[in-house]
């Protein structure tokens, strides 16, 4: 069985029974349950322990700088630079999904999400806003819309062809697991090979204090003004068409690259909800001689140096869609 289906049917499996289990909760124990003798010797300054904890609320989107749509598009159009990794960006989907897992399995990276409770964005607020930075944009925009959601019969791929391309892999990699039902697309999943960390010049450690501290992923792509306009085209027509293209990638140090972007995507059926489960991979080639591990290091030396001079602020935001996870305090 493909790594990755293995994978969306083993979190689809533990969210069903994580959401059958009862919670039991205790009892509180209080002055009223708890004998005290009054008038006692007792050295009631040791009843009360007055600690004091400190806590960074995760960064979160602004909802008036985001778009949802039913075909789950992402576009990657860049937020506040304080909230990104380095000169690394934002991962467009940070935007409607928030992070419920994160899973290291081999070489691999896997995120799983929730998608963020907000209002579907008109299409034509999309449209008009895409066109604002090329006239193109707005129609290609339309018609990669319609066609992710087109109601045609999709060609329906064995598990064994799906794991016969990922064990064809040789080169960084991302791949997006989405379900589509009921004229509406969900990621499910995203996941990247350790390749890819090194294209953008961190390691695990790097990756999950960010996550841990923003919720946020990291993107390797260029939010420049004429590359986002490449970015957008790329997306639009590569993807869809699953034709490869060459885009400008950055690092976490800011260099600028090519990287030759091949997309390839799967489709299987479940005739039980009559959903569709969507593999779209997209793999990167490079020359991986621009970061090397040493580099790697040392960026991760700045990282941890350059989080330890930081100030923490309480940050606290009257925001339902605030990331908010389990945290150890």
């Amino acid at each position: 069985m493909s790594n990755f289906l293995y994978n969306q049917k083993l979190g689809k499996e533990e969210k069903i029974i994580c959401s059958s289990k009862s919670i039991k909760k205790e009892k509180r124990r209080n002055q009223y349950t708890i004998e005290f003798k009054f008038g006692s010797d007792i050295d009631v300054t040791k009843l009360k322990q007055v600690i004091q904890i400190n806590q960074q609320i995760p960064a979160y989107i602004p909802l008036n700088i985001t778009f949802r749509l039913e075909s789950d598009i992402l576009i990657p159009i860049q937020l506040d630079s304080n909230l990104q990794l380095g000169a690394l960006s934002i991962d467009p989907i940070s935007y409607n999904y928030r992070i419920v897992q994160y899973v290291k399995h081999h070489n691999n990276y896997l995120f799983y999400f929730e998608p963020i409770d907000r209002p579907f964005t008109p299409l034509q607020i999309v449209k008009t806003t895409l066109e604002k930075y090329h006239p193109s944009l707005g129609e290609l925009f339309e018609s990669f819309h319609f066609n992710m959601l087109k109601k045609n019969k999709f060609t329906v791929s064995t598990e064994e062809e799906i794991k016969e391309y990922e064990n064809s892999i040789k080169n960084s990699f991302a791949v997006y697991i989405q379900k589509k039902q009921k004229g509406k697309i969900t990621t499910l999943i995203k996941s990247i090979n350790a390749q890819y960390l090194q294209l953008m010049g961190i390691n695990d450690q790097i990756l999950q204090d960010y996550i841990n501290q923003t919720g946020l992923l990291p993107w390797c792509f260029s939010n420049d003004h004429q590359q986002f306009i490449s970015q957008i085209r790329g997306m639009f027509q590569g993807a869809h068409q699953q034709i490869k293209s060459s885009i400008q990638a950055i690092n976490y140090n800011g260099q600028l690259f090519q990287v030759n972007i091949t997309p390839k995507i799967f489709h299987t059926y479940n005739q039980e909800d009559d959903s569709y489960l969507q593999f779209m991979y997209f793999q990167q080639e490079y020359n991986s001689q621009i970061m090397t591990q040493n580099q790697i290091g040392q960026n991760m030396i700045e990282y941890f140096n350059l989080k330890s001079k930081m100030v923490k602020q309480d940050i606290i935001e009257n925001d339902q869609i605030r990331r908010c996870k389990y945290r150890t305090i």
